[in-house]
């Protein structure tokens, strides 16, 4: 075949392939923009300082998981990814810096219930800054993460009295108690505003509002099988209500004591 001809025939065979639109990308979080919520995001300001350490599972998986979210909705925040933080530069300058009052939201017996339990030490603090870590993974991991990083295990706990479930169906969570690290945050703020430790005028709700549009998105996803799928599986997406509680917990230990 000729030069001449191999050109015409390749220019015959690009006219009859079909054109593909290139879809646009958020880059800020790296969905396609027909799927971005950072539209919805609305960041506020809050007293308490939030620092998110993550688990690396959590971080490679999630473009915009619940962690994500909270980083985004939240001006005083940061995430730190890694699982042993006992030797984390950053987390122990947060500990050791004289301005800070460290907590790690987790419940345990010895933790300070923000929900019921007095909270004069809160109130009194003066010049120091709350900085409150949490463990953003899943319950097995986060459980790790607390047992293999001893600086943020020998800091004291802070716990609230959930009032519902989470939201987060398309999960199945260990324990009624256990909500994701958007609604822990939301709750703990909802507590705070309401004992008198942040002025928040209910800004904070906007991160309930986009996390439940997360969640009816992938419920989709999972329910359509035309759009990439949350669960790729052949079952697709079961109801909360229509699944079988898994046995592992009724045997394991969800937390890791205090």
């Amino acid at each position: 075949m000729d030069k001449e001809t191999y050109l015409k025939n390749k220019q015959a065979r690009q006219s009859q392939a079909p054109h593909y639109k290139r879809e646009s990308l958020c880059f800020d979080c790296f969905r396609l923009k027909q799927h971005c919520l950072c539209s919805l995001i609305k960041p506020f300001e809050t007293n308490t300082y939030f620092v998110l350490l993550m688990h690396p599972m959590e971080a490679k998986k999630e473009k915009l998981g619940t962690g994500r979210l909270c980083k985004a909705s939240l001006k005083n925040s940061q995430i730190i990814i890694g699982i042993d933080f006992t030797q984390d530069d950053q987390v122990n300058a947060l500990i050791r810096d004289p301005g800070n009052e460290c907590m790690v939201l987790y419940p345990g017996e010895k933790a300070l219930n923000i929900s019921s339990d007095d909270i004069a030490t809160l109130k009194s603090l003066g010049p120091k800054r709350l900085v409150l870590f949490l463990i953003d993974g899943t319950w097995p991991c986060a459980k790790k993460m607390m047992k293999l990083s001893t600086n943020i295990k020998s800091l004291p706990r802070l716990s609230f009295t959930s009032t519902r479930p989470s939201l987060f169906v398309i999960k199945e969570q260990p324990a009624d108690f256990c909500l994701s690290t958007l609604e822990s945050i939301h709750f703990f703020l909802n507590e705070s505003e309401r004992r008198g430790l942040e002025i928040l005028n209910h800004c904070h709700d906007n991160m309930l509002d986009v996390f439940k549009v997360m969640v009816d998105f992938q419920i989709e996803c999972a329910k359509n099988p035309e759009l990439p799928s949350y669960r790729k599986s052949d079952s697709g997406y079961t109801a909360k209500e229509d699944r079988a509680k898994s046995k592992k917990w009724g045997t394991r230990r969800i937390l890791h004591r205090d």
